[in-house]
């Protein structure tokens, strides 16, 4: 009988133990899928963000600019959020292409790292600006709160 008892305690320790573990996964899975969405979302804010800037869209500029705003230039200058949505679009013909993206979620915080290449005409050499943006969720989603910009030195000057 001690035999049987034994078997008996080992099949329910292996039942709780497959319990509690997918029990964990389950619960872990919600908050990989949300973090996922995040990353998309934040992602796409980025988009958006350099397409309204590109166009002068003021309506998605103040949306996703959070009242905070705080701008750090690639050459030490700072702007709030009214002087940033003050200023105009880039020059006619200008690109910028954001590359490099990499994502890192605090719960309803973001910090996203990456590298927008501007270039001011189709003719001129690309600059490489390397960017901090830090964004918080809202009840109006994702808003950027901080951005920090350098000018990445040509790879002989590193």
């Amino acid at each position: 009988m001690g035999g049987r008892l034994h078997s008996h305690r080992r099949g329910l320790a292996t039942t709780f133990a497959v319990a509690a573990l997918t029990l964990g996964i389950l619960a872990a899975a919600p908050a990989a899928a949300d973090e996922a969405a995040d990353h998309a979302a934040i992602l796409k804010a980025e988009q958006d963000w350099l397409a309204a800037t590109e166009s002068g869209d003021r309506g998605t500029l103040e949306r996703l600019l959070h009242p905070t705003f705080v701008n750090i230039s690639p050459l030490g200058g700072m702007r709030n959020r009214a002087e940033s949505l003050a200023a105009g679009p880039p020059p006619p013909g200008s690109s910028q292409t954001l590359t490099e993206l990499k994502v890192r979620t605090f719960r309803d915080s973001a910090v996203v790292t990456g590298v927008n290449r501007y270039r001011p005409n189709a003719k001129a050499k690309p600059t490489d600006v390397v960017f901090t943006d830090v964004f918080v969720r809202t009840p109006q989603g994702w808003q950027v709160v901080s951005s920090h910009n350098s000018i990445r030195p040509a790879p002989a000057e590193r």
